[in-house]
């Protein structure tokens, strides 16, 4: 039986470890250091979801690089509010620059959409999007692209990893789905 753990009032159960999720980092970062080779990118991490993603991340790049952070958020408790709501905009001069967003989970793609036109008018040289998992099944974008994607994750409400249930189950090193 796979480790279960209790978050307020639900129960979720361990369905990636640690492992896989640092294989699919390795994978990310290896694209990257590839295509960004001596280009200086830089990283908008975007917060709460995609912090330790985005610390494994930049770790593991060989080129000089800067990061920068963003908060945005669209959900309440288990689903989308289907609105953004911008607590933390990018602070940095991103005029010529390479930008890479970086995500945990890109679903709809409502939020990347809304951070890519965010940027545009500030005339970046390129932005991309590296997610942890990309769903393109259910994005509601169809221009979108993510160009660098670790792994598929469950269709389950997940947390772990910097993934959250209400903003608990962030600090949990595994990724864990919810039981129904």
């Amino acid at each position: 039986m796979k480790p279960r753990i209790t978050i307020e009032d639900k129960t979720f159960e361990m369905t990636i470890p640690q492992e896989r999720i640092l294989e699919a980092v390795d994978k990310c970062a290896r694209e990257i250091n590839t295509d960004y080779s001596g280009k200086n990118p830089l990283f908008v991490i975007v917060l709460g979801g995609a912090f330790i993603f985005g610390a494994d991340l930049v770790r593991r790049i060989k080129t000089p690089c800067q990061v920068s952070f963003v908060k945005i958020t669209s959900y309440d408790g288990l689903s989308t509010t289907n609105v953004i709501k911008e607590h933390l905009p990018v602070s940095e001069d991103v005029k010529g620059r390479h930008v890479i967003i970086v995500e945990d989970i890109v679903e709809t793609g409502q939020s990347m959409d809304y951070l890519k036109k965010r940027l545009e008018p500030f005339e970046p040289a390129s932005v991309e999007i590296c997610a942890l998992s990309f769903k393109p099944e259910k994005c509601k974008f169809p221009d979108l692209k993510v160009k660098y994607v670790g792994m598929q994750l469950p269709e389950a409400f997940i947390v772990g990893y910097g993934l959250d249930y209400n903003l608990s189950g962030r600090n949990l090193k595994d990724i864990y789905s919810l039981v129904e």
